[in-house]
């Protein structure tokens, strides 16, 4: 580990080394977070790094056939020019004062594309979301090294190669809206969720039968030269010279603030601090050692690179852990703590940082299956120490209030076109509904089913639990698969007939405290 660790360090240096340069540090972050769109108060005054006007670019977006098309059925239409700082205008029509049409025109006066409905609110959804990602060699090598293996499965049922591609097919819902197909994206995307939840439970709820050790036709070699490839492949897309999103802005800026004594929680139009007081805290080091350009953001690709590769080295040294010898080391599975304090203290890390995690607390409470009162109160134990501590430090000066105004209580009540329930409010009493069927899951898990539970089943219903979550967001985005992604692999990989064999070989790498349960799994993606 100690040697793995030591490779891990070299290579984010390496990386952080050869990413683009910046030529002097910026004076100080960006104020915000949010898109840098102003109205327009002098029409006559030409912008710096722009050629018209703002009343040149009116006349220009009155000669678009679509706008002129939207003004013949809507009339009379106001208009507000609005200014996209060193990019373009976005001239925006209004009818009885609402924003009907956003015709964009560019710094030199040409016609660009025009928005209607979610999109011209929607920026991200306006296509080419992924950038470099979007590229089809990259999107093809990526699906080609994710599917390659699950092909060469040996002995393994047709339905557990079925529930890993269920995976890749997000990638339909992704292609529609990154084509500008917002509506028909957004919709696809819940079929995958709910498959994925049906069968999630479905292995959850009943321990399979005992099934052949994990076997690929792949070499080890060969595996371990496809890791490489994809790290590499990763690294690549962690440093092309593109702009980084709000989410890793928001993050540094938080970490900026944490560095220079500011509060984490501030007004902003963007929102950029929604986050909990843990997720800007990780990025400390980084910016620390990397401040920067804040447009190239050396700090947050560092980061990116080194928790890519600090989960790789962590989900090897599980898998060792879980499986022991040569089957060890080619499958990693996800987390086995010898301790209920550890398993409390780890969902509370996860939670001070997204909060959304705190919804397993009822699942890894149990773990395999464990009901004893004093291992529940642990677990309880070092959650709330963790979770607790971290918001009295970073407490804002508006007290919880405060936090939760900027946090929660802002995710609850925000309005949003990604998911149906921002596209279509009159569905609120079917997602009220869903929220209810998602608490009483949460707290199900906990006790069904009964018994002793192996890791496999375990992951599956803790997947279960944060796709059902997901399902009655507000904002759902496609980062989010990550969230389940490792318990899904787990459920539907994990060896359910291997449970006294990883209880007998954790036992002997790691003695229990006296009165201790065995280890167990804790879901936190």
């Amino acid at each position: 580990m100690r040697r793995l660790l030591l490779v891990i360090v070299s290579l984010v240096v390496a990386s952080c080394a050869i990413a683009p340069a910046t030529a002097s540090a910026a004076a100080g972050p960006p104020p915000d977070v949010a898109a840098p769109l102003f109205s327009v108060t002098n029409l006559n005054q030409v912008p710096p790094g722009f050629t018209i006007s703002a009343k040149r670019a009116i006349a220009v977006a009155k000669t678009s056939p679509r706008m002129q098309a939207i003004h013949r059925a809507h009339h009379p239409l106001e208009i507000d020019p609005v200014l996209w700082v060193r990019s373009h205008y976005e001239i925006e029509f209004l009818y009885h004062g609402k924003t009907i049409a956003d015709q964009t025109v560019t710094v030199n006066g040409k016609l660009g594309p025009l928005y209607t409905g979610p999109l011209i609110d929607t920026l991200y959804a306006r296509g080419h979301y992924g950038d470099i990602f979007d590229s089809p060699w990259v999107l093809g090598f990526f699906t080609f090294m994710f599917l390659l293996p699950l092909a060469l499965l040996r002995r393994r049922a047709w339905m557990d190669r079925v529930d890993l591609a269920m995976l890749l097919s997000f990638g339909v819902s992704y292609a529609l809206f990154d084509t500008t197909h917002l509506e028909l994206g957004v919709w696809l995307f819940y079929p995958c969720l709910l498959y994925l939840l049906v069968r999630m439970l479905m292995r959850g709820m009943r321990a399979r039968r005992p099934i052949p050790p994990l076997d690929c036709r792949l070499p080890t070699a060969a595996l371990v030269i496809g890791l490489g490839l994809l790290v590499a492949g990763r690294i690549f897309v962690n440093l092309h010279p593109i702009g980084v999103i709000d989410v890793a802005t928001a993050s540094v800026l938080g970490a900026y603030k944490i560095l220079h004594g500011q509060s984490i929680y501030y007004f902003s139009f963007g929102h950029g601090d929604t986050y909990g007081p843990l997720n800007y805290l990780a990025y400390v080091p980084f910016e620390a050692i990397w401040p920067g350009n804040w447009f190239t953001l050396p700090a947050a690709r560092a980061a990116a690179i080194t928790f890519d590769l600090l989960t790789i080295a962590g989900l090897i040294w599980l898998g060792i852990r879980l499986r022991a010898g040569r089957e060890g080391r080619r499958l990693g599975l996800l987390l086995v703590l010898s301790s209920p304090i550890k398993r409390g203290v780890l969902l509370g890390i996860g939670a001070a940082a997204k909060f959304f995690p705190a919804v397993l607390l009822p699942l890894v409470a149990v773990g395999y299956g464990d009901r004893d009162g004093k291992t529940i109160r642990k677990v309880l134990a070092g959650f709330v120490i963790v979770v607790g501590a971290t918001i009295a430090v970073f407490m804002p000066a508006g007290g919880l209030q405060e936090m939760w105004d900027h946090t929660l209580g802002f995710q609850l009540t925000r309005s949003d076109v990604f998911s149906i329930w921002g596209l279509h409010p009159s569905l609120a009493p079917i997602k009220d509904a869903i929220e209810a069927c998602t608490v009483i899951l949460a707290v199900l898990v906990a006790f069904r089913p009964r018994g002793r539970r192996t890791p496999a089943q375990v992951a599956a219903l803790g997947a279960a639990v944060v796709i059902a979550t997901q399902l009655t967001a507000i904002h759902w985005f496609y980062l989010y698969i990550v969230w389940f992604l490792p318990l899904v692999l787990v459920g539907v990989l994990g060896d359910s007939s291997n449970h006294g064999e990883l209880e007998r070989s954790t036992i002997d790498t790691e003695p229990l405290e006296a009165g201790e349960p065995s280890p167990a799994l804790a879901g936190v993606g």
